[in-house]
């Protein structure tokens, strides 16, 4: 598997999952309630947070566009999406109080860059790494601009097709940039479209492999650790009731703090890519495995044939591999009665 260094962490390579607490839109351009988040993450055991850097005027052309989204209490709200983002924004100072606050609790902070001006602000920020989403794949100036830090780059697929990546690694390259980082995405609620498979596909062009949920179903999650994801991110909120966008298909910090917990475990079942048994099938083996038992008396000096033996459990003896493989024609080494189990040797 391909690897990344990420800061001060190596992801990829049989490396621990890399997981981050997306606080992008939950956060709710609110310092308070964003430095809340960033300890609840911290407490749960992931390793970075993932903000936004937005600028809502320089990022929308048309200020007259509505967004309709679901909340937990109040249904349907539908709001400006200028109004929207600009709640989102936060000053340069502010950035880096939040980062100070991220670091001071050990994790690494991710600033997804959605707009030209957010590359030198977040170069300012000295992050770990750069990162966009789907809707920035098509804003190559910016991908170049990114790059120019030499710095690893993690970004949503979504609309994208393996020649569109083969094309976005040349670029990103060749414009000065590190490595990139893939995480599967997808808009759909279509099993059949979700294309998981497609992970294979990113490992094989070099890139470490993770993926990025639009919402609430764990078992997605769950499934991307089977196939081999080495950076998984998921939606955290004080509250789903918060009646604001993306709070109703985040998760609550009690509920966070259980998917972390789960996502270590399917990452330690999933083990090594080798095949042994575990130590009690080992001691099992001892007892449900079967033993050569003789059918009938044989004398010392007798030659050994399949026909003298039943196999029946224990399995302490010698097994039906053994006496195909070592014994067929040896002779006994002592008399034996029917029924005894014949003795390794």
């Amino acid at each position: 598997m391909p690897s990344v260094k990420l800061g001060s962490r190596l992801i990829g390579d049989a490396q621990p999952i890399y997981l981050m607490a997306d606080l992008g839109l939950t956060n709710g351009g609110d310092m308070g309630r964003a430095k809340e988040l960033i300890h609840i993450a911290a407490d749960s055991g992931v390793e970075a947070v993932k903000f936004q850097m937005l600028e809502a005027e320089k990022l929308l052309g048309d200020h007259s566009i509505e967004y309709t989204y679901p909340t937990m209490k109040n249904g349907p709200r539908t709001e400006n999406m200028v109004e929207m983002f600009k709640g989102l924004e936060y000053s340069d100072d502010q950035w880096a109080e939040l980062k100070q606050t991220a670091e001071g609790r050990g994790l690494d902070m991710i600033v997804t860059c959605h707009y030209e001006g957010g590359v030198e602000r977040t170069n300012r920020l000295n992050l770990i790494t750069n990162k966009i989403c789907t809707w920035s794949l098509s804003h190559r100036r910016m991908i170049e601009q990114l790059a120019a830090n030499g710095k690893p780059l993690i970004f949503d697929t979504g609309t994208i097709t393996r020649a569109d990546l083969i094309a976005l690694e040349d670029v990103y390259k060749k414009a000065g940039g590190g490595e990139l980082i893939v995480l599967h995405d997808f808009h759909t609620d279509v099993e059949a479209e979700m294309n998981f498979r497609a992970m294979d596909v990113y490992r094989q062009l070099g890139m470490v492999a993770g993926y990025t949920p639009q919402g609430r179903s764990d078992w997605l999650d769950f499934m991307s650790v089977g196939m081999g994801a080495a950076i998984l991110e998921k939606r955290l909120t004080t509250s789903r009731d918060i009646p604001a966008n993306g709070h109703w298909k985040a998760h609550e910090p009690d509920e966070f703090a259980e998917w972390v917990e789960r996502i270590r475990r399917c990452e330690r079942a999933m083990g090594n890519p080798v095949v042994e048994p575990t130590a009690r099938d080992q001691q099992d083996a001892k007892k449900y495995y079967k033993s050569a038992y003789l059918v009938r008396d044989v004398k010392r000096g007798d030659p050994i044939q399949q026909s003298d033996f039943v196999f029946k459990r224990p399995g302490t003896g010698v097994s039906s591999w053994l006496v195909s493989e070592n014994y067929l024609g040896r002779p006994y080494l002592r008399d034996y009665r029917s029924g005894e189990m014949l003795e390794q040797f």
